[in-house]
């Protein structure tokens, strides 16, 4: 287990020697917003590599259809060129309309489906509500990697869904690095 932290704008200036002091091992950092790049990916990305963290991507996604979402995430495909992430790419689908849309299932799937083609790995954040209420995990396959947003003692993912892939738990979005307020999570694959 390693503790990993995720970055957006609102850290834009993270001081990445405290980030290597804490003991944080990777990177998650968000590479867009819907289709809009985040400006300041590529700086956290750099900073990552510089300091020897593993680094992920997320899509703050506000797809409605399937259509949208693979959009979302040939964005992605095209900002991150040819470099494949090693924490891999994530989909951020916690945003009203997304939550709200006809088929959820089948938007996550659309962009899963775009990313993993480019063989780039590929897996869902989302809040553990959102996993048990909106999304249809079991329609989503067993294989597929899940990173939980659950703000509790444990994460609960593998009391409901104990086949799947639980990579990833954010528990806590009060952390801080120096001054700089983070997202704290535990992250379960090796990231050495």
């Amino acid at each position: 287990m390693a503790k990993v932290i995720d970055v957006s704008y609102w850290q834009k200036d993270l001081d990445y020697d405290a980030v290597v002091d804490a003991g944080i091992k990777g990177v998650i950092i968000k590479i867009s917003e819907g289709e809009e790049p985040e400006d300041t990916w590529w700086g956290h990305v750099s900073a990552a590599k510089k300091h020897g963290l593993k680094w992920g991507v997320y899509c703050f996604s506000h797809a409605s259809t399937p259509e949208e979402a693979a959009a979302e995430a040939n964005e992605v495909i095209y900002l991150l060129g040819r470099e494949i992430p090693p924490m891999g790419v994530w989909f951020d689908f916690e945003a009203k309309g997304c939550l709200q849309c006809e088929d959820p299932t089948a938007v996550c799937s659309a962009f899963l489906n775009a990313i993993t083609a480019k063989g780039i790995p590929c897996g869902i954040y989302a809040s553990l509500f959102t996993l048990e209420d909106v999304i249809d995990v079991r329609a989503l396959g067993d294989y597929v990697p899940y990173w939980v947003a659950q703000y509790s003692k444990r994460c609960e993912f593998k009391d409901d869904y104990p086949d799947n892939v639980l990579v990833g738990w954010q528990y806590s979005d009060s952390g801080c690095i120096g001054s700089t307020n983070v997202d704290m999570n535990e992250w379960y694959l090796d990231l050495n």
